[in-house]
């Protein structure tokens, strides 16, 4: 697929703002916090979400995980897919051998050629895949301060088929955007081939969905302290403006926005039902 080990990734999900500014937040102890512990957002053979997270009743490999050790599992394996990445890059450049980094690029990447090639897993693999060390760390980084606490409301499994939900839909917008919408407004066929990868994707949907559930908590951007729901707001404008020039730019706006709507729908449609019953 690729020839030269120089242009082995061209297009990557940056993790928007979080990817080049400071970010943090301060978790309130109260108000929605104590109202969503106390709430149970559905059930599943008679299995609360919080019966999930505090490990009672679901049995299984989530019951035996905290919310912290589920958010560890999959940083793990990020990392995993990170040294494959730098093995698979090194032997391109050090010994001209591409096996690996083509293996790579079809199984890891999202781009409308491996969905035109059936490879209809490169919606969720590439929200496991970083090549580039800031890309990685960055991201994981967002996922370790916010997806725990997610994690606390939804569930572990439901969190982390979330995960894997709100990659598909990022990783799909992409694709379709890059591969279909690009081509026939502009003519512009190269994002058909275009690889795209990264956790951005899930991690938009995370941090959405924590500042829907925690609209005033204090999130740090640059150093800027702001309400969570005028931050995930920001990103979101900012997402929608990259997906109209996306010919400008190298960061995946489209994958990012189909992400942070995933998260916006999860609790718009799954968890706010429940929330205003209890009021």
């Amino acid at each position: 697929m690729q020839g030269k080990a120089d242009v082995w990734i061209r297009r990557h999900q940056g993790a928007d703002l979080v990817s080049m500014t400071s970010l943090r937040y301060q978790q309130r102890r109260g108000g929605r916090w104590e109202q969503h512990t106390k709430a149970d957002y559905g059930s599943q053979r008679g299995n609360s979400y919080r019966n999930d997270w505090k490990g009672r009743g679901t049995g299984g490999i989530f019951a035996r995980m905290t919310p912290e050790g589920l958010v560890y599992a999959i940083i793990g394996v990020n990392a995993a897919v990170f040294i494959m990445w730098g093995i698979a890059g090194k032997r391109a450049k050090s010994l001209g051998d591409i096996k690996l980094l083509n293996w790579m690029m079809k199984h890891f990447t999202t781009m409308w050629h491996n969905l035109q090639e059936g490879r209809l897993w490169t919606l969720i693999t590439p929200a496991f895949s970083h090549s580039e060390p800031m890309h990685f760390m960055t991201n994981m980084f967002v996922l370790y301060m916010f997806g725990a606490d997610v994690a606390k409301v939804v569930g572990k499994r439901r969190f982390f088929i979330f995960y894997l939900g709100a990659a598909a839909c990022g990783n799909l917008l992409s694709a379709v955007m890059h591969g279909v919408v690009l081509p026939a407004a502009r003519g512009d066929r190269s994002g058909i081939t275009k690889p795209g990868l990264g956790a951005s994707t899930a991690i938009m949907g995370i941090t959405t969905l924590f500042a829907c559930l925690y609209p005033t908590s204090t999130i740090f951007v640059l150093f800027v302290p702001m309400p969570a729901w005028l931050a995930a707001s920001g990103f979101m404008v900012w997402d929608i403006w990259r997906l109209v020039n996306a010919h400008r730019t190298r960061v995946d706006g489209a994958g990012h926005l189909g992400g942070a709507l995933a998260g916006l729908g999860y609790y718009w449609f799954r968890l706010r039902p429940h929330i205003r019953r209890m009021r």
